[in-house]
């Protein structure tokens, strides 16, 4: 604005007052030609500029706020707050299991680890566009299907669950170079409708989701120590990821805090790269649930014992005879709805 008043002065003082008046001849190339560079060679410097500090300012961002956010904010900047609404998502909680024994050992030098551990594994969240909401001590909770919408987030929240735990594999070779205990990671998975958006004032948002079936997820990572699994899924999350993934059926589990069942799987690989054990060990296994479900203790007992003579004593097979014998001394009352509650977290 100013460069352009400034040629436009100078064009009239020349043609108007020495020209026209003064009969005076000067050069105005020149000076416009100047006046012109000045204001392009300024308007590059302050692009550049600005560039150079919305870069400064995403990457500062991006230390905080998963980039998936960023990335939405920058490119939807009339959103300042996103706010609620209701969509089906898929949400997971994990958590590591020995953590507390490595702590107690390493002290100080945990967060070291906990910090490579965090580096191996958010990597592989991010890449299947899965959002990281929080960090819970050693544990991750994160979700699919928003900011961005997605209609895989089901299947990509299960993917991302099975690389993590192969990642884990490699990760206890290091700290079983180093000497220390290897730790397990467990993984709750739930989809089904929540709230997303921003919650808290507007001083400190945090974007986040909430409901029953967030509160589920969370209840099914801590329920993997009472069934012995690494992964449990609950029904709406296996509805969605359809046949893609070899997923054998744990319990119509009734988690603590809630009032109702809710049958849950655990997925042990994508399909196409199952092998004939692990396909025999889910025929083994829906044997042992589908028996319980329908009432047939003692058949439930036999397969038990059929899967411990192949597989060995599991923490499953533990928890169905616990029940099983129960039932057996003291036979349920009206119809049995197969569910096996939980009384610890």
């Amino acid at each position: 604005g100013g460069a352009a008043l400034l040629a436009g002065v100078f064009a009239g003082v020349n043609g108007l007052a020495l020209f026209d008046y003064g009969n005076i001849v000067t050069g105005a190339a020149a000076p416009l030609t100047a006046v012109g560079l000045v204001w392009a060679g300024c308007t590059l410097y302050r692009f550049v500029d600005e560039r150079a500090e919305r870069a400064r300012i995403t990457r500062r961002f991006r230390s905080y706020v998963d980039p998936a956010l960023v990335d939405y904010v920058l490119q939807n900047p009339h959103n300042a707050r996103l706010e609620g609404e209701e969509r089906e998502l898929t949400v997971v909680f994990t958590d590591l299991a020995g953590f507390t024994t490595l702590s107690e050992k390493l002290r100080e030098k945990t967060v070291g680890i906990l910090n490579e551990y965090m580096g191996e594994m958010v990597p592989l969240i991010r890449d299947r566009n899965g959002y990281v909401n929080k960090f819970l001590g050693d544990g991750i909770m994160f979700f699919y299907g928003a900011p961005m919408t997605n209609a895989r987030h089901a299947s990509d929240a299960v993917a991302t669950v099975l690389a993590m735990q192969e990642a884990m594999v490699a990760f206890n070779e290091v700290l079983k170079e180093r000497g220390l205990p290897a730790l397990s990671m467990r993984a709750g998975v739930s989809s089904g409708l929540m709230i997303v958006g921003d919650a808290g004032p507007a001083q400190s948002t945090d974007y986040t989701v909430l409901g029953d079936n967030v509160n589920l997820a969370a209840r099914l990572e801590s329920a993997n120590k009472a069934t012995g699994t690494r992964i449990l899924i609950n029904q709406r999350t296996r509805e969605l990821i359809g046949e893609r993934f070899l997923v054998r059926p744990i319990a119509n589990l009734m988690v603590v805090g809630k009032s109702e069942g809710v049958m849950t799987y655990e997925p042990l690989a994508e399909r196409e790269q199952a092998t004939a054990e692990e396909r025999r060990h889910v025929e083994a296994t829906a044997e042992i649930v589908e028996a319980f479900r329908a009432g047939r203790f003692e058949t439930c007992l036999t397969a038990i014992e059929q899967f411990e003579a192949r597989f060995g004593k599991t923490k499953l097979t533990g928890l169905y005879r616990e029940r099983c014998g129960e039932y057996l001394e003291h036979p349920p009352e009206g119809d049995f709805t197969g569910v096996v509650e939980l009384t610890e977290k």
